[in-house]
């Protein structure tokens, strides 16, 4: 990880990703592994995660985040893709 974070902090983390990755199964959206991981997590830890767009309400993506996508590939083997917002309305069967 290339991001300036605290190692410690870092190690929960990816402990916390490693966890969602027991239960999520084969969902290859970035958005639900990302919400996931965040209930998992310390308020003071999510702050190294990117918000959504105030106006467009769309996810977008920082440079950890982009990691971390890289470090659940190596782990589960799946790649997992930043939708937009009507593409997991319609995925999700959502309104």
């Amino acid at each position: 990880m290339q991001n300036i974070i605290d190692p410690d902090d870092l190690e929960i983390i990816l402990d916390k990703v490693g966890f969602v990755s027991e239960y999520v199964d084969d969902c290859d959206d970035w958005v639900s592994v990302k919400k996931q991981v965040l209930l998992n997590l310390p308020p003071r830890l999510r702050k190294n995660f990117s918000t959504r767009d105030s106006i467009t309400k769309e996810q977008w993506l920082n440079t950890f985040e982009r990691e971390l996508i890289i470090y659940y590939r190596d782990l589960t083997g799946i790649s997992l893709i930043l939708r937009t917002l009507d593409e997991r309305r319609e995925l999700f069967d959502v309104l």
